[in-house]
This record gives C-alpha cells, structure tokens and sequence, in this order.
C-alpha cells in the first residue's frame, strides 16, 4: 500500500516520455551528466579510491570512470559515487538542499551499461530522478546536524535505476518507500573534522538503490509513507508532502541547479567570487601586506568560519582557509588535496586574520540571493571591498558552456589525455543520439588504458 503523493511520483517518473521534458531541461541534464562523470573520473585518481577498488572487487559490465577497470554494477555505482565528491566539485542545489546529480549519475550509468541502454534513455533517467529526489528533499526540514550526502540519494538513484529498468509506476512507488529506509543519518559534522568518510555517502546511494531493488524483487514491502517518517521526524524535523507535487511537471527545480569552479563547499564560493573581484579590480595583494580580511555572509556559510583545521580534506570546508589560499596562489587547483595549503605557514597565518561574520539580512534574503561582503584591510590602511548577491555558477549567475568544458578537460585529462578529454566532452554533448551507452563507457575505457600506457 502507497499513499497517494508517492503513487503520482512513480507515475511521473515511470511514464514521462523523454519528448516531454523540455528542451532547456534536457540540456541541463547533459550538463550536469558531463560534470558529474568528470569529478568521478578526477576522484578515482586518488590513492584511497585506487586502494577502495581493489577491496572485494567482482568484475562485471560497469566502468569505474577514470580507469580501464570494469566491476558488477552496484560496485561501479558505489566507486564512482565516492570518487565523485573526492574533490568537492560536483553541481548542487540550493533550492532543494542537496547534490542529487553524484548520487544518480553513477548508480544510472552502471544500470544504463548493465541494460545496454541508450544515451536518451540515460538523460531522461536522470532528469526525472532529479526533480522527484530534490523535491522529496526540498519539502523535509532537514535537522541541521544531518549532511544531505546519502540520506535521499538510495531514492535518487533508485528511482533512475527503476527507470532504465521500464519499471511501472506501481513497482517505482514501492521502491521509494523501501529505499527512503535505506538512507544515510550522515552527520554534518564531518566537514569540520575533514573526515573523508563524508565521499562515502554519495557512493552508498549508488550501491543502496541496486540493494533496493533486489529487496523489491524478491517481495520485501516498506512503510506506505516512509519518506513522511524518515524525513518528517528521523532525518528531518518536518515533511510537507504537498510540496512534492505542487507543479509538478511544469517547475523543473533541476534549472535550478549550479555548477562549482572551486574544490570546496559551496557555501564557501562567495567569499572566493570576492577575492577574485577584489583581485581584478585591484590586483591580488600579497599575504604580508594584509592586516585582515572580514566577510560578511548568511548563515550556512557562517558555519564554514574556523581559522584552523584539522586535517588537509578539512582545508575545503573553511573559508579562512580557502580564502587565504586564493590570496597566496592567486589561482585555485581543482585536484589538489589540501595537502600544501594545510602544511604551508603562510597559509596558516593569513587564514588566522580572516573572520567571517553573518550578516542576518543575508541570511533572510537566502537561498533566493546568496549575499556577500568582503573587506581587504591592508597594513597601510587602504581598504578594499566587494559584494554580490548571487554566486557564480547559480542559474542567476551561469557559468558559460565553455567554463564548464574547460572544467571537464581539466578533471578528466590526467586519467584519458586532454584530446580524448575535449572528445568525451563533445560525445556528452551529443548524448541524445547515443544509441548505446556501453559504446561511450567502452571509448572511456579506451582512453583510459592508453593513458596508462603514457
């Protein structure tokens, strides 16, 4: 048994046919597809990852992005989905609370190579699981201690997974109540200690939605309205089951969305906008000259205040930290780990003279506007500032089509080479008339090998 909000999202997820998403919605998908798969690909990279693939590793049909190395889906979705919040870069939305596209992407992409199914069917499994997830999310009065990786994400990706599979609207339905159990309570508290076990829960929504489905295979049943239980009253404070619905359809909260040029929360992106304002307005004054840097900013990014931290993954998560880092390199590395910013004195010391502040009308006017303020005091009294309402990357504030190439060559060419980069960037754009997903993942593959060979 079903309630009825969640029946007529199965329904709008199972029977939406892919002409009848919009245009502008579409492209949106193959952009957040292209980004998504390029910060999974950067991740793998890492020592950790390379080390987490090797551990019980089954091989299968599905590419761990990034490599040449091909496991059973569910290990695929649970590889890619931690390897892509590796580095902090993958798109987000303020409006609905969350990152939806890294845990539907890598569970998606293993079921669409599974299935052997085609780009436009890959698209439109993204797309719907977007707006449906972000819309449970947005109407759940998270508990600020909870970190939005992983508890609606086993729904994200299920609802892609059961996409891809053709499943009907009854089945889908039953599905999100069995993977709203099989969420994540993931503390917040992981990004002020740079616990890197936060990457974890974006890949286990990917590993959790192919749980899913085996459970409702085999006649598991979930409450009638576990997300009204788990979101209204475990992970959240509140559920408004109304808003999910309302519009549905005809608001697409997925052109909502934003894109990250820096490797550190987003909230942190303002003050860094700032800087590089203050940068090209002035020049980028050197550390030493700087006597204090003030940034005034709404709530959520006055959590990211601590001048110290205590490990380097912490270093995304501080805007002391980023801050100054910006200031004394002048640029930012997408791949970087921290580790030098974390160990240098320069940067320990000028993180220590940045104070961040919130500013309550900020905080009011938010998330609609992303409010502001830096002030640069400089040792000899000059003082420099800048303000803005909207980060960039937001939809208000876009980011052109060819920063977020430049973007995707600049992740993806150390495992594949920036040729084969820039070509699986024009693939992506062309998704739509993909007539096999394993085709691409296979050229992926290709790259990546040759890569080796390098």
């Amino acid at each position: 048994m079903t309630v009825r909000w969640i029946e007529r999202l199965a329904a709008f997820v199972a029977d939406t046919p892919f002409a009848a998403i919009p245009a502008d919605v579409r492209e949106r998908g193959r952009l957040i597809l292209a980004d998504c798969i390029a910060c999974s690909v950067a991740g793998n990279q890492a020592a950790e990852m390379r080390r987490l693939a090797r551990a019980g590793a089954r091989p299968g049909p599905a590419l761990v992005l990034g490599t040449n190395t091909r496991l059973a889906p569910e290990q695929a979705a649970w590889l890619n989905g931690t390897a892509g919040t590796w580095h902090d870069l993958d798109e987000g939305n303020l409006h609905t609370k969350g990152h939806a596209g890294i845990q539907i992407v890598p569970a998606a992409l293993a079921e669409a190579e599974r299935s052997g199914r085609s780009g436009a069917e890959l698209l439109a499994a993204l797309v719907l699981a977007y707006e449906a997830s972000c819309r449970i999310y947005r109407a759940c009065r998270a508990r600020f201690a909870i970190h939005p990786h992983g508890t609606y994400g086993p729904i994200a990706a299920a609802l892609a997974v059961g996409r891809l599979r053709g499943l009907d609207a009854a089945t889908i339905a039953s599905t999100i109540n069995l993977a709203a159990a099989l969420g994540v309570p993931a503390s917040r508290g992981t990004l002020n200690d740079g616990a890197t076990v936060r990457n974890a829960y974006t890949g286990m929504s990917g590993r959790q939605a192919f749980l899913v489905h085996e459970l409702a295979a085999s006649g598991f049943t979930g409450e009638a309205d576990a997300v009204a239980s788990v979101f209204g009253r475990i992970l959240g404070e509140a559920f408004d089951p109304a808003q999910v619905c309302e519009r549905l359809g005809r608001t697409w909260w997925i052109r909502r969305n934003y894109f990250k040029r820096f490797a550190s929360a987003r909230y942190i992106h303002s003050a860094l906008d700032l800087i590089e304002t203050i940068a090209r307005e002035h020049g980028m004054p050197a550390p030493a000259a700087i006597e204090r840097i003030d940034v005034e900013t709404y709530f959520m990014a006055a959590t990211m205040a601590q001048q110290t931290v205590a490990t380097a993954f912490g270093t995304r998560f501080s805007i002391p930290f980023a801050v100054a880092s910006l200031v004394r390199h002048g640029s930012h590395d997408l791949t970087a780990d921290g580790s030098a910013d974390f160990a240098d004195p320069v940067v320990r010391r000028l993180a220590r003279r940045v104070f961040v502040s919130e500013h309550r009308a900020f905080t009011t006017a938010y998330p609609g506007h992303q409010q502001t303020r830096v002030r640069v005091t400089l040792r000899d009294g000059r003082v420099k500032e800048a303000a803005a309402s909207h980060i960039r990357g937001e939809s208000e504030n876009p980011l052109a089509e060819a920063e977020l190439a430049a973007k995707f060559t600049a992740l993806t060419a150390s495992a594949w080479g920036e040729d084969n980069a820039r070509t699986a960037w024009a693939e992506l754009a062309g998704v739509e008339a993909v007539r096999s997903v394993r085709r691409l993942t296979g050229l992926w593959q290709g790259h990546a090998t040759k890569g080796r060979r390098r």
